[in-house]
């Protein structure tokens, strides 16, 4: 196995019709059917995109419609029409040139419905430990395991006949029933996590993510909290750069960017996230470790934008709507856009299986290597040229303002789609 360092980024809310629905070869979509039975077109997306739209646990049930895929405008934000947009490669060329030169994954799912917590739980634990929604209540600064106030929603346990009852009800999109099955408890939990495994063999890793930040998984991982390991091992965003060109780099990598590049609905600059994409693949590139490494982007839930393609329902926590996933690599095929089903433990099973560790749960024991996005039948990369792309300049570019919404219609997105 070539691979010797995997380094995993996490950004956020969008799906995979939002960024590469016209993208050549992708199963994309050019209209959408909406909750009245019309069918519209999507229009061209925009660098900064507002409102925030609903991205929560019952937002994607809605949305998907049991398959439907026909309420995305129903989301909170109510008979919102914001999420039927795509983007052409003129709003962000730099990620259709990895496209373009590696891999583009368009059967990535993302792990639950949603929203961003538990999302990020799956990206390092294979699980959520049934919680399906973010904190209520932020009271003490810190968050997660360091403030006791904090609560979250999650399944109760379950027989295998309520089970199928929850499963039902999401096909039929019964919140009511659903919601019979939910609790609250704090938001501070204890299971397995990939790290801990890393840790017992004593492999490199790193996971770099703002404390506080409603994106830390691990924040929120007990044992991992209050562990030697977490001012070792756990480290602010900025911290990846200084360890990749000091020649430090873990072999395991969990990136979650600091807001202003995480590409969150709501007035957060697509470009800039780009940007801050190019400037960390650029020095992986320029470094060392180039050769012996993989690279896997991808975005934690649908972020409330439509995606026309239905989920696989594979337990009451999802599969929920599909995300763009970019695998980058010297390793990885050329210009190939991936159809298998991968979701985020599929990253994980990845993990597992390039560094001898055992799998944890039912959704990364059962998902796909990710070996089809890359080809080790030679002794040397298939390609080894390196992609060093330059920034772009981010001002200027257009904005969608809520205002703009007070007395949307459908002629408004026709326009602005032609």
């Amino acid at each position: 196995m070539p691979i010797k360092h995997v380094v995993f980024i996490i950004k956020e809310n969008r799906t995979f019709d939002n960024y590469f629905a016209r993208y050549p070869g992708a199963e994309g979509a050019t209209h959408a059917t909406v909750s009245s039975g019309e069918r519209i077109k999507l229009a061209e997306a925009v660098d900064v995109f507002e409102p925030d739209l609903g991205h929560g646990f019952f937002d994607a049930l809605i949305s998907i419609n049991g398959g439907d895929m026909n309420q995305f405008d129903l989301v909170k934000n109510g008979d919102s029409m914001h999420g039927f947009t795509s983007f052409k490669r003129r709003g962000m060329p730099n990620y259709w040139a990895y496209a373009d030169d590696f891999v583009l994954s368009d059967h990535t799912f993302s792990s639950m419905y949603g929203p961003t917590f538990p999302a990020h739980l799956y990206t390092v634990g294979a699980q959520a430990g049934r919680v399906v929604g973010n904190k209520l209540q932020t009271e003490e600064p810190g968050g997660y395991c360091d403030d006791p106030t904090e609560v979250v929603y999650r399944f109760t346990k379950m027989t295998k006949k309520e089970k199928k009852e929850v499963l039902r009800a999401e096909r039929l999109v019964d919140l009511g029933r659903i919601g019979d099955f939910w609790e609250t408890i704090r938001a501070c939990l204890d299971f397995e996590v990939l790290p801990d495994q890393l840790i017992d063999r004593k492999i490199p890793w790193g996971y770099y993510a703002d404390t506080p930040s409603w994106m830390n998984a691990l924040l929120a991982i007990e044992h991992i909290r209050f562990s030697k390991h977490w001012k070792s091992n756990v480290h602010d965003p900025d911290e990846f750069l200084q360890h990749l060109r000091a020649g430090k780099l873990p072999n395991v990598n969990w990136i979650v960017p600091p807001p202003f590049a995480n590409e969150h609905p709501g007035g957060t600059s697509v470009c800039a996230g780009e940007n801050w994409t190019v400037q960390h693949l650029n020095a992986l590139m320029r470094s060392k470790y180039w050769k012996s490494t993989a690279v896997f982007i991808t975005w934690d839930d649908f972020g409330g934008f439509y995606d026309h393609l239905p989920p696989p329902q594979v337990d009451i926590m999802g599969l929920g709507p599909r995300v763009p996933m970019l695998i980058i690599s010297p390793w990885a095929k050329q210009g190939f856009v991936d159809k298998t089903e991968y979701e985020f433990s599929s990253v994980l099973r990845f993990m597992e299986e390039v560094f001898g560790l055992e799998c944890m749960t039912p959704r990364d024991c059962g998902a796909s290597t990710m070996f089809n996005a890359f080809d080790f039948t030679s002794s040397t990369p298939p390609r080894d040229r390196k992609l060093v792309l330059e920034e772009r300049d981010c001002t200027g570019l257009p904005r969608k303002i809520a205002r703009m919404y007070e007395n949307e219609d459908y002629d408004f997105f026709q326009a602005l789609g032609d």
